[in-house]
């Protein structure tokens, strides 16, 4: 699992965590039944409170992206092909939300944006590869 915090950032770090997880288990790096290190082992690992990571782990939990077996562990859940597909139009959804929004503040035309994803999208190296092959 990889995680990487960005103390900088406007996102809280619990969000960061809950985040980077969640796509993780979407495009299938994290798998179904894979043991997930404990709470207090990612706050030393990420230097940072428990109390983040703990909030993050109660999200993804509500959310049935993991689950806690008592003495056990916590483990990634078994999501559907039709859960994980609504996970990411979510998450698609808000990128698009944030992009959208950007690009407004910094006085782009409808047009322009379109085609500013449109090349991007097609002819960015790192997006070559298919979604599962990537970081997303």
């Amino acid at each position: 699992m990889d995680l990487v915090i960005n103390k900088d950032s406007q996102e809280p770090i619990y969000n960061q965590i809950y985040f980077q997880i969640t796509s993780q288990i979407l495009n299938h790096s994290l798998k179904a039944g894979e043991q997930l290190p404990t709470i207090r082992s990612i706050a030393n690992e990420l230097r940072i409170s428990v109390i983040p990571v703990k909030m993050a782990w109660e999200s993804l939990e509500k959310n049935g992206f993991i689950l806690t077996k008592t003495g056990k562990g916590t483990f990634i859940a078994d999501i559907t092909s039709d859960r994980r597909d609504f996970h990411k139009s979510k998450e698609a959804e808000k990128l698009a939300e944030q992009a959208c929004r950007k690009a407004k503040e910094l006085g782009l035309t409808e047009d322009e944006f379109i085609q500013l994803i449109k090349e991007k999208y097609t002819f960015n190296p790192v997006l070559q590869g298919s979604p599962t092959e990537q970081n997303l």
